[in-house]
């Protein structure tokens, strides 16, 4: 990591996320049930799990802003004990406003990651802009920090272990990991904003 890039992981409060593409591979998958209804199935990578819980125990918070509207994501940020969770946005500024106020930062304190041109408004305010390596090329273009790794596979993570050693705060957790006594703090109540501009 070169020093401009520390210097902004160091900033960093609060750290939000598109899921599309970021916590998944991006693919959509789609079945028709007996009744006729259509229902997607996402698949999470565990690392990114992890991430989450590496977060609240540096103190750092969490939150997602998706453009879709989608119940196993959201039981997926609520079983992580992330903070805020926003979905069904596809203008994704009015988020960023949102957590700015409620949490009293100023951009440069919060990072985020995204993969596509809904995610560039955000990713050209805030402290920290990352992405994946399989992004469209105007988002590669905003970030700061792009990712060995791929959407699904534990880009997240990479994020998240980016900021946590540029705090300084890694070798604690390791120390702890190998002594079988990491402990995480409480899961936070999950602040839900759910909009019909998105997609459902």
């Amino acid at each position: 990591m070169n020093e401009e890039l520390l210097a902004r992981a160091r900033k960093i409060k609060i750290l939000l996320n598109d899921v599309d593409g970021i916590w998944t591979d991006g693919k959509l998958n789609f079945f028709l049930t007996p009744q006729g209804q259509v229902e997607e199935i996402k698949s999470f990578n565990a690392l990114d799990g992890i991430a989450v819980r590496l977060l609240r125990s540096a103190g750092i918070k969490s939150g997602v802003i998706t453009g879709r509207r989608h119940g196993t994501t959201l039981a997926r940020a609520r079983n992580l004990g992330m903070n805020y969770f926003y979905q069904g946005f596809l203008t994704k500024l009015g988020p960023l406003q949102d957590v700015l106020k409620r949490e009293n930062l100023s951009a440069d304190e919060v990072a985020f990651v995204g993969d596509d041109l809904t995610d560039l408004p955000l990713l050209e305010q805030v402290g920290l802009a990352a992405t994946v390596p399989n992004a469209v090329d105007e988002v590669k273009k905003a970030a700061h920090f792009i990712t060995q790794r791929k959407g699904g596979e534990g880009a997240y993570r990479e994020v998240v272990d980016m900021i946590v050693a540029a705090q300084g705060k890694m070798p604690a957790f390791l120390n702890a990991a190998r002594a079988s006594c990491w402990t995480c703090p409480d899961a936070p109540e999950l602040h839900i904003v759910t909009s019909q501009e998105g997609i459902a």
